[in-house]
């Protein structure tokens, strides 16, 4: 998985079957005592891969500048960040961010 996450695999493991019960991110952050940052950027990367969170994905994807800029416009129009990045398939809604 990610090999510089501030949490450890079982955390992560943990925190994908709570947010699949209904947890939110900072609500598994204090249960898992760990920073909510950390738990947020999970939560959002389950928010558009669902279970399949935890695996790691084969390939690094590169994109245009066009698809970039794209993306970007449409969040700034109005849509919605996590929905844009399943719509994308992009690996974390993060992505527009820095873009």
């Amino acid at each position: 998985m990610f090999k510089s996450s501030s949490l450890s695999e079982e955390q992560r493991e943990v925190a994908v079957a709570l947010f699949e019960t209904g947890w939110g991110a900072k609500a598994v952050g204090t249960r898992l005592g760990v920073s909510p940052k950390a738990t947020g950027r999970l939560y959002d990367r389950w928010r558009v891969r669902g279970g399949t969170t935890l695996v790691a994905k084969p390939t690094k994807r590169v994109f245009s500048f066009e698809f970039k800029l794209d993306a970007v416009q449409r969040f700034l129009s109005g849509e919605n960040k996590v929905g844009l990045a399943r719509e994308l398939q992009l690996s974390s809604p993060k992505l527009i961010d820095k873009w």
